[in-house]
């Protein structure tokens, strides 16, 4: 996992986007909370692949303030991300990336999956192409004073 070096984190970038339901939303509105940004695909296999853990993450940290926001790639339809959420009862924010902005925002992101862990300071603390190891990331949540349900 690519855990970044303290005091040479990034901030994470101010940007908007509406979610698939249309609801409009800011990254700057989850101050205070950890957010872990998942760039994803709905025909990438890795994706799916890790899709049942995030379920697991976001019923275990959710209510512990844990924002998880899925951004799908540009080459997606809204029609394959609903499908997708309602074939693996998806629990978190999901919202299309039509012109690759927040991609772009976020270092120009291409591979898919790509995920960010953002620190309630707004930093960003974790880096991940590829699947996630979820034994590490729990470890950085609890770190962070989260604790699972």
């Amino acid at each position: 996992m690519n855990w970044l070096n303290p005091g040479q984190n990034q901030l994470a970038p101010e940007i908007s986007f509406k979610d698939i339901d249309g609801q409009q939303h800011a990254l700057t509105q989850y101050k205070q909370k950890p957010v872990l940004m998942i760039f994803w695909a709905t025909d990438c296999p890795g994706c799916v692949k890790e899709m049942p853990e995030l379920n697991a993450l976001y019923r275990d940290y959710a209510n512990q303030g844990l924002a998880m926001i899925g951004v799908a790639m540009p080459h997606d339809t809204p029609e394959h991300i609903t499908a997708m959420r309602e074939q693996r009862q998806l629990p978190y924010t999901l919202t299309w990336d039509k012109e690759g902005v927040i991609a772009q925002a976020f270092n120009n992101v291409r591979v898919t999956p790509t995920h960010f862990l953002i620190a309630p300071n707004g930093e960003i603390v974790m880096r991940k192409i590829g699947e996630l190891n979820f034994e590490q990331l729990r470890e950085k949540l609890h770190d962070m004073g989260l604790t699972p349900a």
